[in-house]
């Protein structure tokens, strides 16, 4: 690791002398120092607030300022649930202080908080380079901000905590009469969020020392990032005619912080999606930003999974958004260690003291332009504190070694499976039809994975084309249908020709003729959509629900042979896998519908329903990696990665449910 940065909230100072505050740092460094040993460079990122401090500074090191002193949402937006929590309890309900005293903070007591950071820093980890970062988050959490609920709103344009939460950072602000330290005579109507975060930022970060800022929660890639709808989509259709606005407004951003603040590195959270979903919801163009020369590390794997359980599209959306890198290099790793804000330390809390969410996302990989298969470069600890201010050394001692092995035996060489994803094309879509599909395939892989496809390399579709063919010798490809006649295709299929294993997914109604060809596919009739039948290998295999619009179109395919799964429709059967020589197509449905104010899709009821994304790990055992998981009716699969290093296979893996027998 290049980096390793420390995650820490203010609440550990409840004592704001410099003798006090010197013991903190000490024991800080001290605690992660065996994590460290080997990094050239440490950071710590502080939760001072949620950026407002930021907004609302004035220039004065002597003025009190907010900061993240509470126990549950500092500005509650959620409707109050009388029936859930009739007195008005919980944390979703209102907030506490997070000890009886809270000390007084103002900006000068922030800037000697940094100043010993970096200067115990060094005592401690002598030799290393200690670095100090700044956060801006965007919504209602973690303290209280008259900026974004009392004078300005208008800025909040998304509901995802509640009506009017969340920043959305293309918005502009309406004029007020506060002297600002960027705008003494106030903010003029209309000015950009942009503009303003970025001249305060140029003013704020170097009076308290700060070495980087940190965006979090979404900011900059999106107006609605916590969700599966937004600009682009409202849960009944894929608007494509927004496209180029929002990609010039969401692009607007950037330009109109680096205007302000050029110089200091941004390292940025990003969403919980994948780099399609972002695009076809909420036409988020991150080749564009990547290639924008904004002097950003990309977002890295989301810390969702910790919350939600869902490490399927953890590990689907951290490929997408690696598979191209901003200069072809760094990337992040994140692990959440403790939450400051909500009582919950997700070591024991979630992960039960169990290091899945360590070993499945470092077993991740992106292979670059040149061909080197590249683990991540940074990794984050969110947070050394925990809610009550305190940093137990428990958890600490016991995650290290899992960190360090993890690191240690990182993917060297192509995975077994490796991901050809078509980050530029997504890019450049300009469609409605290209963000249906987009999203389709993103959903399709994110199901397959919770399925136990242990899918752990990514590649952009054009660093592969440049890539000599023997890199892949011992790999199978997962790829989407290709576009008809491109470039991609061909290459694709004259590998397939040759012998390559690839999996194709994806609906072929935009194939080309010469994809069509080599699976002997033909459209039969009218597109169906519906429950059907399923039949896998000649058995009866339960009832497939289908929905066209989150799966790029109904049911049109037949195959004249090399089928090995199809539904029965009243229009005769479909096919939903066919194999030719050393490659399967699988038309890729996915079984999930949308729900209204639901973050993500609802997946079908497999006690009731077929899951057509478990037959892509039918297809990778067709193709020579046999994976068989013994399930009760009704019991997840295992989440699995395999990857290579120093010659090895190696296997990590996240049970669920441990009544569930894998067989290899």
């Amino acid at each position: 690791m290049k980096n390793i940065t420390l995650e820490l909230s203010l609440k550990p100072f409840k004592q704001t002398d410099d003798t006090y505050i010197e013991s903190v740092c000490r024991r800080l460094f001290t605690q992660w120092a065996p994590l460290v040993r080997e990094t050239p460079t440490v950071s710590v990122l502080l939760w001072c607030a949620d950026g407002s401090e930021i907004l609302d500074y004035r220039g004065s090191p002597d003025d009190e300022m907010e900061w993240c002193r509470y126990m549950g949402g500092a500005n509650p937006r959620e409707t109050w649930n009388k029936r859930l929590d009739p007195e008005r309890r919980g944390l979703h309900s209102r907030n506490y202080l997070y000890t009886d005293t809270p000390p007084v903070m103002t900006y000068g007591t922030l800037a000697r908080i940094v100043s010993a950071l970096k200067r115990i820093g060094g005592e401690v980890l002598p030799g290393k380079i200690i670095r100090v970062g700044e956060t801006f988050d965007p919504g209602p959490e973690f303290a209280r901000s008259s900026f974004k609920y009392e004078r300005h709103n208008e800025i909040c344009t998304s509901a995802t905590m509640g009506a009017s939460s969340f920043v959305c950072a293309y918005a502009k602000l309406h004029a007020d009469s506060v002297s600002y330290a960027g705008f003494p005579d106030g903010i003029p109507e209309g000015t950009p969020f942009g503009t303003f975060l970025g001249r305060q930022c140029a003013r704020f970060l170097p009076d308290m020392g700060f070495d980087y800022f940190w965006l979090s929660n979404g900011v900059g890639f999106g107006r609605d990032t916590w969700s599966t709808t937004g600009a682009l989509f409202d849960g009944t259709k894929f608007d494509g005619t927004a496209i180029p606005e929002i990609r010039e407004e969401v692009l607007s951003f950037w330009r109109y912080f680096r205007a302000e603040c050029p110089d200091i590195p941004v390292e940025t959270r990003g969403t919980n999606m994948s780099m399609g979903i972002d695009m076809a919801t909420d036409g988020v163009p991150l080749g564009a930003l990547y290639d924008g020369n904004f002097g950003i590390l990309p977002p890295p794997n989301s810390p969702w999974a910790a919350i939600d359980g869902d490490y399927s599209l953890e590990l689907m959306g951290h490929l997408s958004r690696i598979a191209k890198v901003p200069g072809d290099a760094d990337y992040l790793f994140r692990f959440y260690v403790h939450d400051p804000w909500w009582v919950n330390s997700p070591w024991y809390d979630r992960y039960n003291g169990l290091p899945h969410d360590i070993y499945l996302p470092l077993a991740l990989s992106r292979i670059d332009k040149e061909g080197h298969t590249c683990p991540p470069t940074h990794m984050a600890l969110l947070s050394a504190d925990n809610t009550f201010g305190d940093l137990p050394d428990s958890c600490a001692d016991e995650a290290i070694p899992h960190l360090r092995k993890a690191i240690k035996e990182s993917p060297d060489a192509p995975a077994p499976l490796v991901w050809v994803y078509p980050f530029e094309e997504y890019t450049s879509a300009t469609t409605g039809t290209e963000a249906q599909r987009m999203f389709a395939g993103d959903w399709f892989v994110r199901d397959a994975i919770a399925e136990g496809l242990p899918l752990a390399c990514v590649v952009a579709s054009d660093h592969f084309l440049n890539h000599d063919p023997a890199l892949y010798g011992a790999s199978v490809l997962l790829t989407p249908v290709p576009e008809a006649n491109s470039v991609l295709e061909r290459e694709l299929l004259a590998r397939a020709e040759q012998g390559v294993k690839i999996l194709f997914y994806g609906s072929a109604r935009n194939a080309g003729e010469a994809f069509r060809q080599f699976f002997r596919l033909h459209a039969d009739g009218e597109e169906v959509s519906g429950e059907f039948p399923v039949t896998v290998n000649g058995a009866s295999a339960g009832i497939l629900k289908t929905n066209p619009l989150l799966s790029d179109g109904g049911l049109t395919e037949c195959a004249d042979s090399g089928v090995f799964a199809y539904v029965q429709t009243e229009k005769g059967p479909r096919a939903l896998a066919v194999q030719q020589k050393n490659a399967v197509w699988l038309r890729g449905t996915v079984s999930a519908d949308f729900r209204p104010g639901a973050k993500r899709l609802i997946r079908h009821n497999p006690e009731k329903y077929f899951i057509s994304e478990s037959l892509a790990v039918l297809a990778f055992g067709r193709l020579g990696w046999q994976m068989y998981y013994d399930r009760p009716a009704g019991q997840p699969a295992p989440i699995v990665t395999l990857h290579r290093h120093n010659g090895a296979l190696i296997f990590a893996a996240h049970h669920p449910s441990t009544t569930v027998t894998t067989r290899l």
